[in-house]
């Protein structure tokens, strides 16, 4: 009895430690788990500030007010250290950042790392070298000549090879709806919401001379990707909003803040649902900081059939086709989506419109349909706004950023000061 006793308390103690080690192994997983998924989010974090680093680099070295004041106070000091040098050089682009619309934190503890690369930069592209011999080479100042402002041309200017599209010519509502549209059976577009001579001759203009931003582009879909992307987020979505952004400033002289926020991010992880919610409050924040905003620009890519190829050739180069996208806050069934009022509708749908025959005149087969479906899609948030997907998934990124450069030019013809 005694040895049957001890064998069932030796059998109740295997148990139970085989249910401590089995809650032990259970709990170590669980905090394995929770410990790789933060360092997934941490590394996606980590990885999208030193992104936006290196362009933040790029552009201060090309930058001629900071590089200028720099090359400035190491004439004045030119026996520093290389640490003094750096000191030096946070401090001159700390200034400029802090004055302008730039919104990078200069308290973040990764700042340091972005001087670093500012300074890096400058010498592996003899930046200093090259301005410091300017200086010396500069000519007195009582023969300075006028500084003549000449933008860039990146693209060439197209020629008039298709049909202009006037208010004499363009048809009527129906005939507009047969060629340029297609409307979703989710949707209804009537002729009161685009009385078609009303439209054309609707007036758009992007504000102001360039010293405070003029152009907001976005990316709700941030995450969007093409047939051949990379971890480089300039293989994206975002790669075509840079190129857009480049173009729009360089060849145009436009002022242009480009938001490559991960509105799609939620938690570390992809969500589509909750993204217009989160562009739009990002958006609004951005206009409530930069009340110059005349234009907003939402760049994605479409999804379509593997088989499907949205290309054209434009400049000798092969370009993803675009399709301006509107949305009607309304169900072809129930009616408008009170929820969803949009006080623009008419002006989103007339300025895609104009955008859509000044392409057919300048760029024939660089437009898809109009696209027009229920929901609203944020062209509310001000009176310019315009959705644009940027060819498709079957597409190379290389083809969709060509396509930002014809697309540039149709803002600029359409919402450009009229001479």
């Amino acid at each position: 009895m005694k040895e049957l006793r001890y064998k069932l308390t030796e059998s109740a103690f295997r148990k139970i430690w085989g249910i401590l080690i089995m809650g032990l192994c259970l709990y170590v997983m669980a905090q394995s788990v929770q410990l790789i998924s933060k360092e997934k989010e941490e590394y996606v974090l980590e990885e999208s500030g030193k992104y936006v680093g290196n362009i933040l680099a790029r552009e201060i070295v090309e930058n001629s007010d900071v590089m200028d004041k720099y090359m400035s106070c190491l004439e004045q000091n030119k026996d520093l250290s290389d640490v003094a040098k750096v000191e030096l050089l946070k401090s001159v682009v700390t200034e400029y950042i802090d004055a302008s619309e730039y919104t990078y934190d200069t308290t973040d503890p990764g700042y340091g790392q972005v001087i670093h690369l500012i300074y890096e930069n400058m010498n592996s592209t003899g930046a200093t070298e090259k301005r410091m011999l300017s200086s010396e080479t500069k000519e007195p100042e009582t023969k300075k000549k006028k500084a003549v402002t000449t933008q860039a041309t990146i693209v060439p200017e197209p020629k008039s090879v298709g049909k202009k599209y006037t208010t004499k010519n363009v048809g009527s509502f129906k005939s507009v709806m047969d060629r340029f549209y297609t409307v979703t059976s989710a949707t209804a577009l009537y002729e009161s919401d685009l009385p078609i001579q009303k439209a054309l001759a609707e007036p758009f203009e992007i504000k102001g001379k360039g010293k405070k931003p003029q152009i907001l582009i976005y990316h709700t879909h941030s995450q969007e990707e093409f047939q051949n992307s990379t971890s480089n987020p300039d293989t994206t979505i975002i790669g075509v909003g840079n190129r857009l952004a480049e173009v729009l400033e360089k060849q145009y002289g436009y002022h242009v803040i480009h938001d490559t926020s991960t509105y799609d991010i939620v938690h570390g992880k992809l969500d589509r649902n909750e993204a217009y919610d989160q562009s739009r409050a990002g958006v609004k924040k951005l206009l409530k900081k930069y009340p110059s905003i005349s234009l907003c620009l939402d760049i994605h890519r479409d999804g379509v059939g593997e088989g499907t190829r949205l290309i054209t050739e434009i400049n000798g180069k092969k370009t993803a086709q675009i399709m301006l996208f509107n949305g009607m806050s309304r169900f072809k069934l129930s009616g408008d989506i009170d929820y969803l009022y949009n006080p623009y509708r008419f002006e989103s749908l007339a300025l895609t419109l104009q955008m859509k025959l000044k392409a057919e005149e300048f760029y024939p087969g660089f437009t898809r349909r109009n696209y027009v479906n229920a929901y609203q899609y944020n062209l509310d948030i001000c009176r310019q706004c315009m959705l644009i997907e940027v060819g498709a998934q079957t597409n190379t990124y290389q083809e969709a950023k060509n396509a930002a450069e014809p697309m540039a030019v149709l803002i600029h013809k359409v919402l450009g000061k009229k001479k």
